[in-house]
């Protein structure tokens, strides 16, 4: 009966877990990651836990359990980062994290005793890379993803055109705060014999709100600014790929990638996954006057989206055979073949159609809920009268809809609809937070 009543506690907690935006499809390996992060009992009050952040009395109500007894579990599971603790509106609240970005980053951005970590970075790799359930998740007609990336300046045709929030020093410089952690990806990829030749473990840069949080748990290092920059300098000499938290003010986070260890990378490649969300908002085109098929660009490109084509032409009087071709459907934009072009032939130039990020953590969650047809459990959890209930369950049932799925899915719509909640949500009950 006991193993019966552990298999259960998983089964909701991963259930509880797609309720999610970025949500734990699937079925056996993601029960078993659950079963090695979480103990049965810490599965069983994961997956009661609220999916916003929630004070501890209003929690301990919800689950009939003293505040006092209470208290110190939360914490426990916080330190593992199995549960997400914020500071909001003078008190700590706290949440289930979701899988990504959080209870996979978390289990690997530092050496741990208290888990098989090697056991769980091939399982972490099967679900992510090797199995189609949680990219499948990520459909072609989504429209945002909670990564994005940023383009190297050096790459850029013309600087005048980046925005604030493209530019990785500007974020950096914003940020107040900043820490470096071991990078989750290369940790996994550590563990399954396959060390990075690029870089080393410790590459990932958390910034503000982010920068607080893991600091107070042990998961990363604090950083002075300049050598926040400094890192972006060094990883950028190195080859890798900018990849930041999709929005436009106080990201949390700017992740250094590249193309054998990223998971995100990888399973863009070869999965597709999160497609054209990923991208920034520029592209490399070679200029055909200077390229001299030299491959450099090839070889650096980290998802394998340039190819030589076989076309004699002339540089500078000197005949070549090959040409260089972006194949424009799969590239990032980053602009890493740019750097390894020594004949400035390759350049990161504008897309035609421009994608603009949500403003804040807040309305990236509630637009990707609304896009996967989850927005109505996140609703009923922010109006948890019988009204707001009512509420939620009439928006679950339209959503399911084919028809009106897609009426949602349609830009101006959508916008006017999460601006309306954002507007409304934050005059009653959220406050500014401070992680």
């Amino acid at each position: 009966m006991g193993h019966l009543s552990a298999k259960n506690s998983y089964h909701r907690l991963q259930q509880r877990l797609e309720r999610m935006p970025v949500g734990a499809p699937g079925r056996e390996t993601i029960r078993e990651i659950l079963s090695i992060l979480f103990t049965p009992q810490e599965a069983e009050l994961a997956s009661a836990l609220p999916l916003r952040p929630t004070s501890l009395e209003k929690i301990a109500r919800r689950l009939k359990v003293p505040a006092d007894k209470l208290r110190p579990q939360l914490e426990a599971m916080a330190e593992k980062g199995l549960v997400l603790d914020v500071y909001a509106g003078g008190k700590m609240r706290y949440c289930l994290p979701p899988v990504v970005v959080g209870l996979f980053e978390f289990s690997m951005m530092r050496v741990r005793e208290d888990i098989d970590q090697k056991k769980l970075a091939g399982l972490l790799r099967r679900y992510l890379i090797e199995e189609p359930d949680f990219a499948a998740s990520f459909r072609p007609d989504l429209e945002t993803s909670p990564f994005r990336t940023l383009p190297h300046p050096e790459a850029l045709e013309s600087y005048a055109e980046v925005l604030d929030w493209e530019k990785a020093e500007q974020l950096v410089q914003e940020a107040g705060r900043w820490a470096v952690a071991v990078c989750h990806c290369r940790h996994v990829e550590h563990h399954l014999g396959r060390d990075c030749q690029k870089f080393g473990m410790e590459c990932c840069l958390s910034l503000g709100g982010g920068a607080d949080y893991v600091i107070r748990h042990g998961l990363g290092k604090p950083l002075e600014k300049s050598q926040a920059l400094d890192l972006l300098k060094e990883t950028r000499s190195a080859g890798l790929v900018h990849i930041a938290d999709n929005v436009r003010s106080r990201p949390t986070f700017i992740c250094n990638c590249c193309g054998c260890c990223c998971e995100i990378l990888q399973g863009f490649q070869h999965l597709r996954l999160f497609q054209h969300t990923l991208t920034s908002n520029f592209i490399a085109r070679p200029a055909a006057e200077r390229c001299t098929g030299c491959k450099k660009c090839q070889q650096a490109c980290p998802i394998g989206a340039i190819h030589m084509e076989e076309k004699p032409h002339q540089v500078d009087g000197k005949s070549y055979r090959f040409l260089a071709r972006v194949d424009e459907s799969v590239c990032l934009g980053c602009g890493v073949c740019s750097l390894a072009c020594r004949f400035e032939s390759m350049k990161l130039r504008s897309r035609q159609q421009k994608r603009i990020p949500p403003e804040n953590t807040f309305a990236r969650v509630m637009t990707m809920a609304l896009e996967q047809g989850k927005f109505h459990h996140l609703l009923a959890e922010a109006f948890d009268s019988w009204s707001g209930q009512l509420g939620a369950a009439l928006l679950g049932a339209i959503v399911r809809l084919p028809p009106a799925s897609l009426l949602l899915a349609r830009r101006e719509l959508r916008s006017r609809f999460v601006d309306w909640t954002l507007k409304r949500l934050s005059a009653r009950r959220f406050p500014e937070k401070k992680i």
